[in-house]
């Protein structure tokens, strides 16, 4: 099965710790939240692509606690994802790392990038854009193929495409008037 998340910020401790409406005392009350919901619905031969902003934590930190996570990870990378610039950083725990990537499934593109955009490439063909970023609490805002996929949206778990398939597969981007394009 295939999986999607983003914002899971482990290690976060810049202020209040949350996942969508919970909060956590600590950042590993958080983490440990986290762990357990991402394990709970991911098997060990599922893939899980991140939409960027996995850790906030250091390389080291990083490593360990993706290692607790089942699953073939791919990593979209998110605007605070600098534990990849840690040398302690194990970047085989990733089958990969871009800043955007197109994936082919289910007769359909999905385009993957960490920020929402309003135009995607295909984008008049109804083609499928997720992202992360925003954290917000609902996974669809707008009457087109663009889908939040991130921890808050979700209740800490990752997102199957089957699932963001039925929740968006009636929208149609072809309606939507964009000026100039």
């Amino acid at each position: 099965m295939i999986y999607f998340t983003s914002d899971t910020h482990f290690y976060y401790s810049k202020g209040q710790c949350r996942v969508g409406t919970r909060t956590f005392n600590t950042s590993a009350e958080k983490n440990e939240f986290l762990v357990e919901r991402w394990n709970q619905t991911v098997q060990l031969e599922d893939e899980v692509y991140l939409l960027g902003d996995v850790s906030d934590g250091d390389g080291y930190q990083t490593s360990e606690i993706l290692r607790k996570l089942n699953g073939k990870k791919y990593l979209v990378i998110g605007n605070n994802d600098h534990y990849l610039e840690d040398p302690a950083f194990d970047k085989s725990i990733f089958e990969w790392c871009h800043q955007y990537y197109e994936l082919h499934t289910m007769d359909t593109k999905f385009v993957l990038f960490h920020f929402p955009v309003e135009v995607w490439s295909g984008y008049r063909n109804n083609r499928i854009h997720l992202h992360g970023h925003l954290h917000r609490m609902q996974p669809v805002y707008e009457p087109i193929r663009r889908y939040e996929a991130g921890v808050d949206a979700h209740d800490g778990s990752p997102v199957s495409i089957e699932k963001i398939w039925e929740t968006i597969k009636d929208l149609n981007n072809e309606n939507r008037n964009i000026a100039g394009l």
